[in-house]
């Protein structure tokens, strides 16, 4: 028993093909064509997210080192300052010392002034004295 090939086979040849044809022109192709614009779309948005990702990456790297930097010179500042402060604090202190030395000395030198005048006062009035004894032991002998 031979396969016979009468007009049914054919009929079905043909209309598979066209069954084919048609599937293919209303189904296969638009599928085809919607798969293909979702990869277009998913790539797309996978590079913008991962170009926006290196931005906000690299946005933070700078922002960071920014911070980093203001950090740094917010210490350089302060060490500046203290050491500005700590120089002015010696100056001033050192100034009052000289102050209290000059005061010092001023005083010691009216100090020895008023003993000079003192003593010449107390020679001026034993030299008196002196000689109000003298003259009252002489009148008192002559």
């Amino acid at each position: 028993m031979l396969l016979e090939f009468d007009g049914t086979f054919i009929f079905a040849l043909i209309s598979f093909i066209i069954f084919v044809f048609l599937m293919n022109l209303i189904l296969y192709k638009p599928v085809t064509k919607i798969i293909s614009e979702r990869q277009k779309f998913y790539d797309k948005n996978l590079s913008i997210v991962t170009s926006s990702k290196q931005k906000a990456q690299d946005t933070l790297k700078a922002k960071e080192d920014e911070i980093f930097g203001a950090k740094l010179e917010a210490s350089n500042i302060l060490k500046d300052m203290q050491i500005k402060t700590k120089a002015d604090k010696e100056f001033a202190l050192q100034n009052k010392k000289d102050e209290i030395q000059n005061k010092l000395s001023k005083n010691l030198d009216e100090l020895h002034q008023n003993k000079q005048n003192v003593k010449d006062e107390l020679k001026q009035e034993m030299e008196t004295y002196v000689k109000l004894a003298v003259s009252k032991i002489l009148d008192e002998e002559g």
